[in-house]
């Protein structure tokens, strides 16, 4: 019931958050009117971090990158830091009293579905694979027109097999 859709950059977000607002009544109307919500992450509003992991219904958050690559290396050294390199983390690696721990804690505990859009922008890197890991993801499925490693590809559509669907 928990997803997480990764994406590289804020215009691929607003497309994202688009795309579920059109698709919201289809998806209605496929699974028997199960409720949804979906947000974006915002370090800001870390109670709908909180919700996701709390509620019994279909979350979706969606992401930046940006979010949480920054510091994953540095989390595993959280007690070696000085109250100043705290700071300096991403929000999401750091303790937060309100919450009763770390935002990362309580998406590793949702067990997510993680959707990356656009992988040759995002999973490009060690150091981003190792950020996506972080989410404890139960499966990760990498979503993309133009794939530069298509592994273990699940479908493909191409533009003429679109054309012929009349999409």
């Amino acid at each position: 019931k928990k997803f997480i859709i990764v994406v590289p950059s804020i215009a691929i977000r607003e497309g994202v958050l688009k795309s579920l607002e059109i698709t919201r009544d289809h998806f209605a109307a496929l699974y028997d009117n199960t409720p949804f919500v979906s947000f974006v992450y915002d370090s800001r509003r870390l109670g709908t971090v909180r919700q996701f992991s709390d509620s019994n219904h279909v979350q979706v958050m969606i992401i930046n990158i940006q979010a949480f690559v920054k510091d994953v290396d540095e989390e595993a050294n959280l007690d070696e830091m000085d109250e100043e390199a705290l700071k300096r983390l991403n929000v999401i690696y750091r303790d937060n009293d309100r919450m009763g721990g770390k935002p990362i804690e309580f998406i590793r505990g949702a067990n997510p579905i993680v959707i990356i859009d656009e992988p040759q922008s995002v999973d490009t890197t060690p150091k981003s694979r190792r950020a996506i890991a972080q989410l404890n993801p139960a499966a990760t499925l990498r979503y993309s027109a133009t794939h530069r490693n298509p592994y273990n590809l699940l479908y493909k559509l191409g533009p003429i097999e679109a054309y012929d669907m009349r999409l």
